[in-house]
């Protein structure tokens, strides 16, 4: 008389984490078999937990920038004193900062396989007065497999245009000329950019 108890297969897939062919625990039980009986078991239990990561990243970032101050002429003038072209002038900041991390993804994978307790936690294969002569096999194969896949594609760009142009100063038949200034004409830029991934 052979009692036979198998606990089914069981599947889990979520997001991007999946756990394939999970085997619960296996009990078969022999008992009281006749003489020249041939009692085999074979159990199989994999475990499979994927764990799958895609990071695509692009960060541009573009700074144009043009100053230019105004001309200054004196020209047929008896006293010129004072005259000035404003100042130009430009500033920019920039700061781009991006995170990536999947390490929960991965934890998750790992935690899954430890919380399944292995492939073919708690087998169990009971033999009990098995005739004479009897052939008792049993053959157990437990597989545990882990596979994180970390894929990332990131692009930084960063483009900084400038410039910066005084005006002229021109004096031309004066008889007394004095504090003709251009004005300063200025570009100012900074750039930041911080990126981190964490698989």
């Amino acid at each position: 008389m052979i009692k036979t108890s198998v606990l089914r297969y069981a599947a889990i897939g979520m997001a991007t984490l999946s756990m394939a062919g999970f085997a619960a625990a296996s009990t078969v039980t022999y008992g009281t078999t006749g003489p020249d009986s041939v009692n085999s078991t074979s159990l199989n239990n994999a475990t499979t937990v994927t764990s799958t990561n895609t990071n695509v990243a692009g960060i541009g970032n573009f700074n144009g920038q043009g100053a230019a101050s105004g001309d200054v002429h004196a020209t047929k003038n008896t006293t010129a004193t004072g005259g000035g072209s404003g100042a130009a002038a430009n500033s920019n900041m920039t700061t781009t900062t991006a995170n990536i991390t999947n390490s929960g993804a991965s934890a998750a994978a790992l935690g899954a396989l430890a919380g399944l307790g292995g492939s073919g936690a708690g087998d169990t294969v009971t033999m009990t007065t098995t005739g004479p002569d009897s052939t008792n096999t049993v053959n157990t194969n437990n597989t545990k497999t882990v596979t994180v896949s970390n894929t990332n594609v990131v692009e930084v760009q960063n483009t900084n245009l400038q410039g910066a142009k005084s005006g002229n100063v021109s004096a031309y038949k004066n008889t007394t000329v004095g504090g003709l200034t251009s004005g300063a004409a200025s570009n100012s830029s900074q750039t930041s950019t911080t990126l981190n991934i964490n698989n």
